[in-house]
Parts: structure tokens; C-alpha cells; sequence
């Protein structure tokens, strides 16, 4: 189990632990809309600053620095689709929400942009925080929930949950690289914001037709064409277990399984 389950699972995966959508939000909060901008600008300069110094000799510093901040606040960590399920019968209320990545990226209208869902009672006063939840939010049940996360996940959109005041789960976002914030700094610049999943891609070369699928769906570079077998294969280090190239595969030629059943892998997240 990652970190976050042992410090925060109570013997389960920490995301399934039912205490982490809620504990805080039942305790009085100094938090303003304010204070949230000024968090927000003080983790991006703090990113500028990291990336500005990589490769220079205070670029570990830069790093442990914002990594530090990042978990301390605000990070995620992949969940496969049926996992995610699972906390849709957990967390509540659900509210679908638009994605400040692709907003900010892409220039993404909210009309085509509600990819994302906040969870948790507070949900219910955010009108409060205009600038976060832009252009409003959609509540709805959890078998509406899981019917949307399996339609993300037909398009290929990674699942991830974030932390907003660790341990509190606030969110869910539906991602992409290099669109994703999250998943383009951990791959490109080694920030530690995305954590992968509890769960590994295991391929089984039997069962392949060799129809390329997987290869299109992975945003990790996890998996390569192999041109003289003619097949793919999964470089087990670099998955972060989210289960698309699972979903995709017609043959049942890859599965996941636990991250901790592979000694190499039980520290690799």
C-alpha cells in the first residue's frame, strides 16, 4: 500500500476509507475565498520557481520544497474505473464540475469542460469560491456518477483523485497529458503531484491479437509497440495503473493487479 494508506487507510486503501471525504469538513474553517487564491498563487510560484532551477544544483531543493507543500495540500493519485465506483458509493454529494486545466490549457468552453466532480458536503457552498467552480456545478446520484466516469473512461481520460488539506478527498478529475497539470508536471519535471494507482498492468501475450489499442490509450508512455514479436509490451516500472489500456482491450490480454504483489514495484510510486 502507498503512504497514504498506511497513514490515513485505517487497513484499507486510504480513498475507500469513508473518513477522509468528511472529518474536517464538520470542524469550523478559517478558509476565504481569499485564503484559497493566495494558496493557489503560492503553489504556482513555487512550481515556476522548481522548474525555473532543474538541472541547476538547487533544483532538489526547489523540488522537496513544492513536493512538500504539494502533500501537505494538494495532490492526486490514480484510481482505476471500478475502484472509482467504489467511492462513488462513499463520498456525498457528487457535483460535476468544469476543469481548471483545460480552462486554463486549452481555452476549453464550459459547455464541453465538465470533467471534473467535487465531492463532499462542501460542495454545497460553492458559490462561495466563483473562481474555483466556474461556470457552476451539476449535482447528481452515484448510478448517474458511475454512468459518467465509464463514458470518460471510453474516451480515455485518466481517473484521479485530489486532496484538498490532507487527508480531505475533494475531488475527481478525468485527465489527459499534457493537458493535465498534474500528470505533466509529475512526468515532465518529476514533481511528485500524481501518485499512481494501487494497482499494475500485467499484459499477456497469449491472449494479444496485436490490434494496437492499449498503445493509444496510455498517457504514462507505459507501453511500447514490440515490432519484431509484433505485439505490445508494458514497461511495469512506468505504469501508473489506471486501468484504460484494461478497459480498451476486447482479447482480455491485460488485467491489474495489486502494486505490493511485485517486489520491484511495491515502492514505486
Amino acid at each position: 500500500m502507498c503512504q497514504w494508506c498506511i497513514q490515513h487507510g485505517e487497513g484499507k486503501k486510504w480513498y475507500l476509507n469513508i473518513k477522509n471525504y468528511a472529518r474536517k469538513m464538520y470542524k469550523p474553517r478559517p478558509t476565504t475565498p481569499e485564503a484559497e487564491a493566495d494558496l493557489a498563487r503560492l503553489m504556482a510560484e513555487t512550481v515556476r520557481n522548481a522548474i525555473m532551477k532543474r538541472g541547476s544544483p538547487e533544483w532538489s531543493q526547489y523540488k522537496s520544497q513544492i513536493e512538500k507543500l504539494s502533500h501537505s495540500v494538494h495532490f492526486g493519485q490514480v484510481v482505476p474505473l471500478e475502484d472509482m465506483k467504489l467511492i462513488m458509493d462513499i463520498a456525498w454529494p457528487l457535483a460535476i464540475m468544469t476543469c481548471a486545466c483545460r480552462r486554463s490549457v486549452r481555452g476549453l468552453e464550459n459547455e464541453k469542460n465538465y470533467l471534473c466532480m467535487g465531492l463532499g458536503v462542501g460542495m454545497y457552498r460553492w458559490e462561495k469560491f466563483p473562481d474555483t467552480y466556474f461556470g457552476g456545478v451539476e449535482f447528481i446520484d452515484q448510478n448517474d456518477a458511475k454512468k459518467w466516469l465509464e463514458e470518460l473512461d471510453k474516451r480515455g481520460l485518466v481517473h484521479t483523485i485530489w486532496v484538498f488539506g490532507t487527508p480531505y478527498i475533494g475531488g475527481v478529475c478525468n485527465c489527459e497529458y499534457p493537458v493535465c497539470l498534474g500528470i505533466r508536471n509529475t512526468l515532465d519535471f518529476d514533481l511528485k503531484f500524481l501518485f499512481k494507482s494501487e494497482y499494475v498492468a500485467v499484459f499477456d501475450p497469449e491472449k494479444c491479437k496485436g490490434c494496437k489499442t492499449c498503445l493509444s490509450r496510455c498517457q504514462f508512455r507505459a507501453i511500447n509497440w514490440e515490432v519484431s514479436e509484433e505485439r505490445p509490451y508494458i514497461n511495469m516500472y512506468n505504469c501508473f495503473g489506471c486501468g484504460l489500456c484494461v478497459t480498451a482491450c476486447k482479447n482480455g490480454a491485460i488485467h491489474l493487479e495489486e502494486r505490493s504483489k511485485f517486489p520491484a514495484l511495491r515502492n514505486n510510486w
